[in-house]
This record gives C-alpha cells, structure tokens and sequence, in this order.
C-alpha cells in the first residue's frame, strides 16, 4: 500500500495539472475571441492627414486661399465628430513636414515630381488611413478696358475682365488602396461680371473636384460603420 501510495499522488497531481491547461486554454481562446468581436464591431478612428493648401500661384491672395480651405473644411466635416472622435485630424505641420520630406526622395529618384505621387508615400509615413491634397496651380485676375478684337461688340471705355484658375486634388484612400487625383481649369474673358471673378471660378473648380473625388463619401463610411 505505501508503495503504491507515491504513484496515486503522482497521478493525482498529473490529472490536476491537465484541467488547469485545460481551463487555462478555454479562458484563453474566450477573452481572445472576445477581443476579435469588438475589435470587428468597432472600426478605429480614421486617420486624415488633410494638407493645407498648396499654392502655385503669385496671384492668389489670402481671401481665395481661404475660401478654398473653407469649402475642404466642410467637405470633410463629420457631425458630432468632436464627441464621437470618428476621424482624427493629424496636425498640420507633422503632415507638411512629413509632404517636404516624401517629395524630397522622390525628387532624388526622378527628375519630375508630381504631387499625385507623393500620396500613397505620404499615408505610410504618417500611417494615414485618408490622405486630401488641394493645389492651386494657377490663379489670375485682369481688368482692362477696350476692345481688343475679341467677338462681341465694345467701346473703348468698356471694363473687361480676364480670369484664370487652374485647381488639382490629390490624395490616397487606404481602405480602397486607391491614389486618386484630379485637375480642373477655368477661364472667362467678357465684360466685367461677378460670375468672372477668379474666386468664383475657383469656388465652382472645387466644388466639380469635391464631386469627381467622392472625399466626403471616403469620410463618411467611417461613420456609417460605427453606427452599424
């Protein structure tokens, strides 16, 4: 019996050892498949990193730029974002920084950079999930007076007016792996018109590229999804 006595412990401990793997494991695959469900049912926050406008133009002054910052603002607005935190707006600066520096390779590896390029390079850095690039390309305003030959009927104290804007947004969209870019001009050469002025022709150049990129659609899918 006492030599028997060391072998039952031994299986006894043996048997305990095993169901405490066992439950350890069971508790183990629960709280890992608890993590994957709501990790599943909540999205992360989307990461934007917005770049200030781009200007290329001499011409451009502070009341466009600003109306074109505006019109972005709003496009890539989210209601209650500031309380649901449904997308995160990098900073400015790190993004800028982050631009100078993608473009700085790249320009080592080719001679001409486009900015469309630089998307996708620019998401990895600062692991963005949406990326949103405005270029003003160009930006003009005219006023003469006189004719000049043109095909409509003037006097040579009438006011003419020329404007031209040239408008590019470019960006990277992480969840459909898509770099998208688009470019727009405008130009008007008439009688002097509010509808003529370049801020309205750059207004009515976003609005079609707000249109052709889908951003705020891009955006929003972030909101449906949480409140699925």
């Amino acid at each position: 019996m006492r030599k028997k006595l060391p072998l039952f412990i031994f299986f006894c401990t043996l048997v305990c050892l095993l169901c405490a793997s066992v439950v350890f494991a069971a508790e183990k695959n629960n709280a890992q498949e608890k993590t994957e469900v709501q990790t599943a049912s909540t999205p992360q926050t989307l990461r934007l990193a917005r770049v200030p406008l781009i200007v290329r133009s001499s011409y451009a002054d502070d009341e466009v730029e600003n109306l074109l910052e505006d019109r972005l603002d709003r496009a890539l607005h989210v209601p209650l974002n500031d309380t649901m935190h449904y997308v995160e707006e990098l900073p400015a600066s790190d993004v800028e920084a982050a631009l100078d520096e993608v473009l700085a390779d790249l320009k080592k590896e080719k001679r001409r950079v486009r900015m469309k390029d630089a998307m996708q390079l620019l998401a990895e850095k600062l692991d963005a999930d949406l990326v949103v690039c405005p270029v003003l390309t160009d930006y003009r305003e005219i006023i003469f007076y006189g004719g000049g030959g043109w095909d409509w009927d003037s006097v040579a104290d009438s006011m003419i007016l020329e404007s031209r804007v040239g408008l590019e947004l470019d960006g990277y969209d992480r969840t459909t792996q898509e770099n998208f870019s688009e470019a727009t001009s405008r130009f008007y050469h008439e009688g002097y018109a509010p509808r003529g002025r370049a801020s309205v022709l750059a207004k009515d150049a976003l609005e079609s590229l707000i249109a052709e990129t889908d951003i705020n659609e891009r955006v929003m899918r972030t909101v449906r999804e949480r409140v699925k």
